[in-house]
């Protein structure tokens, strides 16, 4: 087995490998696909890009371990962390006095929609 791995390293040839091994080619015109002007893709209903953008960003800079906290608390953990300011603003929304449990109930109570929001939603 060396000797395999030493022919195939000197001659800078790839690997014969089998036929099912290798990857499939794909067409990149499937890449292009255009959507209908009232949807964008990945957006889950009742949501606008945004709003995924800003809670895909709180969750970020929030890890779970620094919760339950308030307002405060996680706003001087935010600036210390360096995170951008617009996660700031929005946690600098939020009410104070309260404590706040999961992500999902800090975007819920800055008015972000959930897909636990969207009335057509089911769960199996």
């Amino acid at each position: 087995m060396e000797r395999e791995d030493e022919s195939i390293l000197r001659t800078g040839e790839p690997a014969r490998t089998e036929e099912w091994r290798e990857p499939e080619p794909f067409a990149p015109e499937h890449l292009d696909l255009e959507l209908p002007e009232d949807q964008e893709p990945g957006v889950p209903r009742g949501m606008t890009t945004g709003d995924v953008e800003l809670r895909s960003d709180i969750a970020r800079w929030l890890p779970p371990h620094k919760l339950p906290e308030g307002r405060h608390a996680l706003l001087e953990f935010l600036q210390h962390e360096g995170a951008p300011d617009d996660v700031v603003a929005a946690i600098g929304r939020l009410p104070a006095g309260r404590k706040f449990h999961t992500i999902g109930e800090i975007v819920r109570t800055l008015g972000i929609h959930t897909e636990e929001d969207d009335p057509g939603h089911t769960t199996t």
